[in-house]
């Protein structure tokens, strides 16, 4: 009976330990189950990550090339638009020196030669101008022009002059910056043209 007994309990022994194991593998087995898919969760999570952080990457390179090719064209019109500002200051320095008194004679008088009309004539420019000019016009040449001329002063003009039918509204401008303006018209657009073709 002590056999019997003994190997009840060995065969109950052997029984508890199987089921116990069978229960412990699949307590291992559910957990690395479990582990496996956490692992790929993460994975998956970590990826996710990865690309996010490629395509803000990737747009903030697209963004900064964009900021720099902006930049750079900002600068070439810049630097174009002071280079044209420039040349028209020079045109205008030019034009300038030209009009001497001596010059803004000719000019008028070749003016009033093809005038056309007999009506009184008004030439608008600044004070010092008219002061020597009236010296220069006036003398010996007033008998032989066909329009009584009046001269009038005008703060607004520096160098040159207008020239229109007395007391009109039209008046043709002959001006330092009118003639600046009517070269710059010219040459700008060849020059804006030049500065164009070298830096695309």
């Amino acid at each position: 009976m002590e056999v019997k007994l003994e190997n009840l309990i060995e065969q109950i022994k052997k029984e508890g330990i199987d089921s116990a194991r069978k229960g412990a593998d699949k307590v291992i087995r559910d957990a690395e189950k479990q582990a496996a898919a956490i692992v790929a969760e993460a994975e998956k999570k970590a990826e996710a990550k990865t690309a996010e952080a490629g395509r803000e990457a990737e747009k903030f390179r697209q963004n900064a090339e964009l900021a720099i090719q902006q930049a750079g064209r900002d600068t070439l019109l810049l630097v174009k638009s002071r280079l044209v500002n420039m040349l028209d200051l020079v045109f205008k320095r030019q034009i300038d020196e030209a009009l001497s008194p001596e010059v803004l004679k000719e000019l008028i008088l070749k003016i009033l030669d093809q005038w056309g009309s007999d009506e009184p004539v008004d030439i608008i420019l600044n004070k010092k101008d008219k002061s020597r000019l009236e010296k220069l016009l006036f003398q010996g040449v007033r008998k032989s022009l066909k329009q009584d001329i009046t001269l009038k002063i005008s703060d607004d003009i520096e160098k040159g002059f207008r020239i229109g039918i007395k007391d009109g509204d039209v008046y043709y401008d002959f001006s330092d910056e009118s003639l600046a303006e009517m070269l710059g018209q010219f040459l700008n657009p060849r020059i804006r043209e030049i500065l164009d073709s070298n830096h695309g």
